[in-house]
């Protein structure tokens, strides 16, 4: 291969990733499709994600020398060979055969699953030795990496059946079973450099085909596969773990004492899972009833997630404290989607005995594309050395002047908008120096003021984040020191769950006054305890447990950032503010800055802070100010009309943007007068003498038509 650059994937899955290294192996960007076309945890092809990924590095496809890929389901090779008959099919979508997802003429490799995470955390880990454990739902077939290590005839494929086995590898069970598929559960590996080797894996049975409900999670018995069985069960969605991490600790408040048997037995090698409760347990997802006022149901849920939590967390610990000793690591790097659970992880970083645990801010799926970029790259370049600094995560797309100009002008009518400074786009962390800083102390100065009065903050700058966690680019933020900022965030804002937390980014220097027992978290990794004495102080970052997941900031890690929360610290005292991703539920983190007014001006966030311009909404004018007021229908809107045998309208749903508002005959007359000719005065007057509809009626129902959007005032 040629110098050239270098593109994971993660592929044909859900959360599809792509990472883009140059020919040193520097990151240049990683992104995840849910990102680019607002489905979260979008899979599948990877052509949207590639071409979004190489129009913000500034690449073409013709660059890339190497495609490294996985997919924790089946050999992407096998399944590309049929590629063309399934899209004629419309099996898959016409963008499966694009150039930028099945790249003709470039170099592929495929590596197994759990190989593939243990690389996306190994060349970054702080430490030059050490064990990677590897938890998640599932990962490859045994069957595929016992064929990879003797010869496959699809070829260029890479298993960790390939490593090395340390002196005391173990798997269990010792022997494939007959007549049944197994799948990695549990990996653990031992480094030195980036040289890897087998310590331990656990291997599950895969009961039913994992192309059915929810990846056959159902009935599996990996930590993950149980924990997102209990999500399925409580949710109605195997993706929906970090709900159950949320929910587990309300079990004293809505469960009381009540004592249940646990779900999962350790030890892990011979892991035992109470299947008579789960099946018995309340499932078919009624968590909404729960919520509604089922106190019943609500404390039986919560019982099933605290248990399930409890469970994961003794039988982590168990093992690895164990592992611990066996092995003589001082150290320790976790991947996979169970290390996003940050109430394990901070017990595992507190009580197995490590020195050091470190978690990537990728650890889940969309994580394998780091690790497959960076095993393209060392195979490549075998004596390249591990850069043993993580990256930053903010790896996505940036803002253009072109992109901001555009979702100023199409929002702009229902925004009061504010130029804050001249310092113009956030550069690269690693760009922002002091002068820099400087230059951007108009946005600083108006969040930071926003935050002190009380006011939620959408913050948006530099390039986003890849990893599932905000972390200070992508934004809401708000002071900790308000109690019912928790409801207000969650109800209005976020529009999800009550029983959900916040997480506070702390100032590193100021950490261990508030969180007595810290290690660093810069990746919002771990949850510890908060200082008892400190708790009240900033009660909207405090769970119902007295713990917070934290976000430890160091100012190289986002100078920006952290310039903004010491400005908060100088104004309140408090040397952290409340950092929550800035979406809306079932929505990815905002990308660009048409999805974030958008956000904005759905939900109830006070102000927004697009790089050095600041925004809040354009309040619906009252009084004499409405009745000289020239009302503008938008532009481009559909109109569906549902009328009963006697042509009278029924119902009415007006479509624009790309959603859908039930109306009434009212709001669709009112829309149609709207031609920015006549005050809503003589508007109104017009509807009242043909139509007899009140003065209030009509302006009510103008109201609605300006908060969805369909019309504004010229």
């Amino acid at each position: 291969m040629t110098a050239r650059l270098v593109l994971g994937l993660n592929q044909y899955t859900h959360s599809a990733a792509a990472c883009l290294l140059d020919e040193g192996g520097q990151v240049l960007g990683a992104l995840a499709k849910e990102r680019v076309t607002r489905r979260k945890h979008d899979g599948g092809d990877a052509a949207a994600v590639v071409d979004a990924l190489l129009e913000a590095c500034g690449r073409s496809l013709d660059e890339i020398g190497l495609v490294v890929a996985n997919n924790h389901l089946f050999r992407i090779r096998a399944f590309e060979q049929h590629l063309d008959f399934a899209c004629a099919l419309h099996q898959q979508p016409p963008s499966a055969l694009r150039n930028s997802n099945v790249f003709p003429g470039v170099p592929k490799h495929e590596l197994s699953h759990h190989l593939a995470h243990a690389w996306s955390v190994l060349p970054f880990a702080p430490f030059d030795e050490g064990l990677i454990l590897v938890a998640d739902g599932i990962g490859t077939t045994r069957a595929d990496l016992e064929r990879a290590s003797v010869g496959s005839e699809l070829g260029n494929y890479t298993s960790d059946a390939d490593l090395p086995r340390s002196a005391g590898f173990r798997q269990f069970p010792a022997e494939a079973p007959a007549h049944s598929t197994a799948r990695e559960g549990e990996t653990l590996y031992q480094f030195r450099g980036l040289h890897l080797e087998r310590v331990w894996k656990r291997w599950i049975q895969e009961r039913t085909p994992s192309f059915l409900y929810n990846y056959g999670f159902e009935n599996m018995e990996s930590l993950g596969a149980v924990y997102s069985r209990v999500s399925s069960q409580i949710f109605g969605d195997w993706n929906a773990c970090g709900k159950v991490m949320g929910l587990a600790p309300w079990k004293q408040a809505w469960a009381g004492k009540a004592s249940s048997s646990p779900l999962m037995h350790a030890p892990l090698e011979e892991l035992q899972v109470d299947w008579p409760t789960l099946l018995t347990a309340e499932h078919t997802a009624e968590w909404t009833a729960a919520q509604a006022g089922n106190e019943v149901l609500r404390a039986r849920y919560t019982e099933l997630a605290a248990q399930v939590q409890s469970d994961l967390e003794e039988v982590l610990l168990e093992f690895l404290t164990r592992l611990r000793k066996e092995t003589g690591a001082r150290n320790l790097c976790m991947a996979g989607g169970v290390a996003l659970n940050s109430t394990a992880n901070g017990r595992i970083a507190r009580e197995a005995g490590f020195e050091q645990v470190f978690i990537p801010p990728w650890p889940g799926d969309e994580g394998i594309a780091v690790g497959c970029a960076w095993f393209g790259h060392h195979q490549h370049q075998p004596t390249a050395e591990a850069p043993r600094r993580c990256f930053a995560p903010y790896q996505g797309g940036a803002a253009h002047p072109d992109s901001l100009e555009e979702a100023l002008e199409t929002f702009g009518p229902w925004l009061e908008i504010e130029s804050l400074d001249a310092a113009g786009f956030a550069p690269a962390v690693e760009q922002q120096d002091r002068a820099w800083i400087e230059s951007a102390a108009g946005r600083i100065r108006y969040a930071a003021g926003a935050i002190e009065a009380g006011d939620t903050v959408g913050w948006f700058q530099g390039r986003s984040e890849f990893g599932p966690r905000a972390l200070g680019n992508r934004s809401i933020l708000a002071t900790p020191a308000q109690a019912d900022m928790v409801e207000r965030i969650n109800a209005a804002i976020k529009k999800r769950e009550g029983f959900r937390p916040f997480a506070p980014t702390v100032l590193a220097a100021h950490a261990a006054e508030w969180f007595p027992r810290v290690t660093p978290s810069p990746a919002m990794s771990l949850t510890v305890p908060v200082a008892a004495e400190k708790a009240a102080l900033i009660p909207a970052v405090v769970h119902v447990d007295g713990s917070a997941r934290i976000q430890t900031l160091e100012a190289e890690d986002n100078p920006l950032y952290h310039a903004l929360i010491e400005a908060c610290y100088a104004r309140t005292g408090l040397p952290m503010v409340l950092n929550t991703s800035f979406n809306v539920k079932g929505e990815p983190i905002v990308e660009t800055p048409s999805d974030a007014l958008r956000h904005f001006l759905d939900s109830e966030l006070d102000c927004v802070v697009l790089e050095g311009v600041g925004a809040r909404k354009l309040l619906f004018p009252e009084g004499e100010m409405l009745a000289e007021a020239v009302p503008q229908q938008l532009p481009s809107f559909t109109a569906e009309v549902v009328s009963d045998a006697q042509g009278d309208a029924v119902a009415v749903s007006l479509l624009a943007h790309g959603d859908n508002f039930e109306a009434g005959q009212l709001e669709l007359g009112i829309l149609e007068a709207c031609l920015g000719e006549a005050t809503v005065a003589e508007l109104e007057s017009e509807f009242s003498n043909e139509f007899e509809v009140e003065p209030e009626e009509f302006r009510a129902g103008l109201a609605r038509l300006y908060n969805w959007r369909l019309l504004w005032f010229v």
